[in-house]
């Protein structure tokens, strides 16, 4: 006999645990969209979300002591694949922006990656999906939180724009605020013809502005529609029937957990291009 899935999306509901408790005791299943608490520190409730992105915090810091401590001329196989990456990313940054540049951000740009590498890939540590309290699970997948994604997609355009604003402020701030062209009709530097030139410039920084805006939800809304759909994915698979709870997930694990490898890299690549691009936008712009 199949499982019924539940997809629970809006947290009052969810909250509602007896709701909850009467599906599971039917023999369904659910999945919450929305985070759940798992204890409250005063008036301060820490969900789920929050210590499993602690959990992974702790987890990528002691992955770059490792590497650390590890590293030697001879590489080890982990600092083998790590110096894979650093070189992919490395490569792509210097290519646009140059060596110096490269060697400031390639940290930032490895750090990120790693960081959603494990996020996506958190509920294949073990004991992560069987410690469960009161209100639910203890701990879930980081960015099957959308606030989780949008969060991140917050920092690293808001990493992107103060490094352009860094190496060049009115280079960058022109890029999106373009009264130059107007204002040097007024000063007489160029004809009036022109004025409808500029006035295309001016909505053109309009947009540009609405397109920075549309960057960090489809950054976020990539990231989390892909990690939560794996895992709805297993969930249904598991739930068909008690034989299918055990060995037929396999497969759609191994392909959730690939997937998480990819996003992990398309979030960061498209960081490093939104990064790249900001630099050399705002440095053109101000020469």
């Amino acid at each position: 006999m199949s499982e019924e899935v539940i997809i629970i999306a809006d947290p009052d509901v969810a909250a509602e645990q007896p709701a909850v408790e009467a599906h599971e005791e039917e023999g369904g299943s659910h999945v919450q969209l929305a985070a759940e608490p798992a204890f409250e520190i005063g008036d301060f409730t820490v969900t789920n979300t929050m210590v499993a992105t602690s959990v992974t915090t702790i987890l990528v810091l002691l992955f770059a002591v490792l590497v650390r401590v590890k590293a030697g001329v001879i590489p080890s196989r982990m600092q083998v694949i790590f110096e894979l990456f650093y070189d992919e990313f490395y490569g792509r940054i210097e290519e646009v922006v140059g060596e110096k540049r490269a060697r400031k951000l390639v940290g930032l740009i490895l750090t990120l990656f790693i960081f959603i590498l494990v996020a996506n890939l958190f509920i294949l540590l073990p004991l992560v999906g069987n410690i469960v309290t009161e209100h639910g699970h203890f701990m879930r997948t980081p960015t099957t939180d959308y606030s989780m994604t949008i969060a991140l997609a917050l920092i690293t355009m808001g990493a992107a724009h103060v490094i352009a604003f860094t190496a060049s402020p009115l280079g960058h701030l022109g890029n999106f605020i373009r009264v130059k062209p107007i204002l040097d009709i007024l000063r007489g530097k160029r004809p009036v013809s022109e004025l409808f030139n500029a006035g295309i410039e001016l909505f053109l920084g309009f947009l540009e502005i609405i397109g920075e805006v549309v960057k960090v939800i489809s950054l976020a809304t990539r990231l989390f529609g892909n990690i939560i759909a794996g895992e709805v994915v297993i969930l249904v698979i598991s739930g068909l029937m008690f034989a299918t709870q055990f060995v037929v997930p396999i497969p759609f694990i191994a392909l959730a957990s690939f997937a998480g490898l990819i996003q992990a890299f398309v979030f960061t690549l498209l960081t490093t291009i939104f990064i790249t691009n900001n630099l050399v936008h705002a440095t053109h712009h101000e020469a």
